[in-house]
């Protein structure tokens, strides 16, 4: 009949009841304070993935790849965790690492399967480390990431018309050369010439820019695969053999990424022209055909993430920041390595600098670090910890909300704590209520409303909550006479016995609301509702 959740002092989490009448009663919130944005999404993504340094695609099979130990290594970098770093690459070195430095791709069963290197990895791993040799004072880091580095440039890249390229690997060495636009990363260029002073990464950076833009010019979309032939003419490709439909899927959405961070106007430019490529609409496919029309209905963290980077690096920093709270919420409901990776790493990318590349939303995360905030710890995949700001802060209490698509108007009376560490739920059945001690509806983090689902004498005000569906929408009333306007994205059952707090109700990016009440059957012998329903909704 109720609501239940537990949250100590501090902390935006979902109302609990204290009252006769059954309750539902989720996990205990952990008892951490705020923690660095970047540091809070790698450190999750480490402890769900990493197993003695090795990177394990739990969803996949449970091997390993080169990307997964360079996306750990980078992660680590960014968490500032030196030992889970020495231990990634520790394993990487003695399982992956080639006699001629580069990473053999997969491994699996305790053996590599597949011994071909992919330059993105072997990039991404350089890359590391020399960041890692920077951050923790190792100049035997650097050396090995300036080695790693000349390899990659000895044997998987090739000059054309255009300029250097980067191969995906050895094996593409004959034009036309298959060409994988995701895998170039002008930040990764730019760290490894200055700590190398070799001047092909000048000339790859060069390269990469005028294919990624002769791509674009034959595509408005960068798709998966591409050929760049020696007189660099450059056509759109359905995979590494050129066979298939072209299409912008998992590897493609890193393009828009990877440009965005760069420091270079010219790199963010490509980026921007990906932004006006892709739809608008608020519920984004995860994968989409060269056209841009929706290949699949799944959503994906990546394709929200590349949203975001290419609308942030085309100015639109309040689109931006819809999608990185998109992201995060598709990461948490649905936890994946590669949506793990990409949640954490364009978390660390576009906010901050500790990877190396200029962030996109670097403003909005410095405006962000001056304000205090309520957030819980850390969410397992869950965004950024150390939010990035809104357009402008409102202090202003909530004072009624309005929900259409259910028929929700209801003034909003403030929830508290009760002695037990019990969120109070309303007192009246047909009330709403917020909790006050979190986050103001409308300020960046997850601001918490809830509702009884009903009552000993019939429905309650959230009855119809699990009607919602994506795209309805929520406005909140302040008592100021300014709205706080968001739009639903999800909702999520969850067990009251293994409530995932950490990742439902970690710190935002944006202004978001987490809408609450009981769900699932009622347990007569406990006296409570065995699941909660959680809402979830960013700002429109």
């Amino acid at each position: 009949m109720s609501i239940a959740h537990r949250a100590p002092a501090g902390a935006a989490i979902a109302a609990a009841v204290v009252v006769t009448v059954a309750a539902c009663s989720p996990a205990p919130e952990p008892d951490t304070s705020a923690e660095d944005a970047t540091v809070a999404s790698a450190t999750a993504f480490l402890d769900a993935y990493v197993d003695d340094g090795r990177v394990v695609r739990t969803d996949q099979g449970g091997d390993t790849v080169s990307e997964g130990q360079a996306y750990g290594m980078l992660l680590a970098v960014a968490a500032d965790d030196p030992s889970r770093f020495d231990s990634i690459w520790d394993w990487t070195t003695a399982n992956l690492q080639r006699d001629d430095l580069l990473l053999s791709w997969q491994w699996k069963d305790d053996g590599v399967v597949d011994e071909q290197p992919a330059s993105d990895a072997d990039l991404d791993a350089a890359r590391a480390l020399v960041l890692a040799g920077d951050a923790f004072d190792r100049d035997d880091l650097r050396e090995q990431g300036v080695a790693l580095g000349a390899a990659v440039l000895d044997e998987m890249t090739a000059e054309t018309s255009l300029g250097r390229i980067l191969l995906p690997g050895p094996w593409a060495t004959a034009s036309p050369h298959a060409y994988n636009p995701s895998y170039a990363s002008p930040a990764a260029y730019d760290i490894l010439e200055r700590a190398s002073g070799d001047s092909r990464w000048a000339e790859l950076a060069e390269g990469s820019r005028a294919a990624t833009a002769a791509l674009l010019d034959a595509n408005a979309l960068p798709t998966d695969w591409a050929t760049v032939a020696a007189d660099g003419s450059v056509a759109i490709a359905g995979s590494a053999g050129g066979g298939g439909e072209p299409g912008y899927g998992y590897d493609a959405a890193r393009t828009a990424i990877r440009f965005a961070e760069s420091c270079d106007p010219a790199d963010r430019a490509l980026a921007a022209r990906i932004s006006s490529a892709l739809p608008e609409d608020e519920i984004l496919a995860a994968e989409l055909d060269s056209g841009a029309g929706p290949r699949t209905t799944d959503q994906h963290p990546v394709a929200y993430a590349a949203r975001a980077a290419a609308d942030a690096a085309d100015g639109r920093s309040d689109d931006a920041r819809a999608d990185v709270g998109r992201m995060g919420d598709t990461a948490a409901s649905t936890p994946t390595y590669y949506g793990s990776a990409w949640n954490a790493l364009t978390t660390a990318i576009l906010s901050s600098d500790v990877l190396g590349g200029c962030p996109a939303l670097a403003d909005d995360a410095d405006a962000a670090a001056a304000r205090s905030t309520t957030a819980p710890g850390v969410g397992a995949a869950a965004g950024l910890q150390d939010p990035v700001a809104p357009a402008s802060a409102n202090t202003a209490p909530p004072v009624h909300i309005s929900i259409p698509a259910i028929g929700v108007d209801s003034d909003l009376v403030g929830l508290d704590r009760g002695e037990d560490g019990w969120i109070q739920a309303p007192a009246d059945y047909d009330a709403v209520g917020w909790y006050e001690k979190g986050v103001l509806p409308g300020e960046v983090g997850p601001a918490v409303i809830a509702g009884h689902v009903d009552s000993p004498t019939g429905p309650a005000a959230f009855i119809d909550l699990p009607r919602l569906t994506p795209g309805d929408t929520v406005s909140i009333e302040r008592a100021d006479g300014s709205t706080a306007d968001f739009v639903v994205t999800g909702l999520q059952t969850v067990e009251k016995d293994s409530f995932p707090t950490e990742s439902i109700y970690a710190p935002a990016p944006t202004p978001q609301l987490r809408l609450v009440t009981c769900a699932g059957a009622w347990d007569p012998a406990s006296g409570h509702y065995v699941d909660n329903l959680v809402v979830t909704a960013v700002a429109a």
